[in-house]
């Protein structure tokens, strides 16, 4: 699935949570994306930093009818490259992220409310200790952001 397809079909309230540390190049892409949508989408935007288990409960209480979560994945692609998981392909073929507690989170979210579940996933290509975002990750957060604005504006 692609994300305008998946952006186009979206009802009701939205939440977008972002994971990243800024210290750490491109894992910081989800925190960046939420810190740049910021006023410029109609969801709620939570940065999780680097700790996404720490905002379940305030995942839970928003009672999104969307939840979509943007982790920087290792996934042996091309750094920039992106993929879609929605909740229905993380229970069914086992994906899992490089990050146990965000598939622990999701099966927590999961089983207090009833939301629809994706994380875009986008290939670092750099995640050492005070490196700079990479250039194709950045083109990526570009038009990333850019779909957010048009679907939920």
């Amino acid at each position: 699935m692609e994300l305008s397809e998946f952006l186009s079909n979206i009802n009701g309230k939205v939440l977008i949570a972002g994971i990243g540390n800024p210290l750490r190049g491109d894992d910081y892409v989800g925190s960046y994306i939420i810190k740049n949508l910021k006023n410029k989408i109609n969801a709620i935007l939570i940065d999780c930093e680097d700790k996404p288990e720490n905002f379940i409960e305030q995942i839970i209480h928003e009672k999104p009818d969307t939840i979509i979560f943007i982790d920087a994945l290792q996934m042996n692609k091309l750094p920039g490259s992106v993929c879609f998981i929605t909740d229905k392909e993380l229970s069914n073929k086992g994906l899992s992220t490089h990050r146990l507690s965000l598939k622990i989170s999701i099966s927590y979210i999961k089983a207090r409310i009833n939301s629809r579940i994706m994380i875009i996933g986008i290939q670092p290509k750099t995640t050492g200790f005070g490196d700079p975002m990479s250039e194709e990750v950045a083109k990526t957060v570009q038009i990333i952001q850019e779909l957010f604005i048009k679907f939920l504006r």
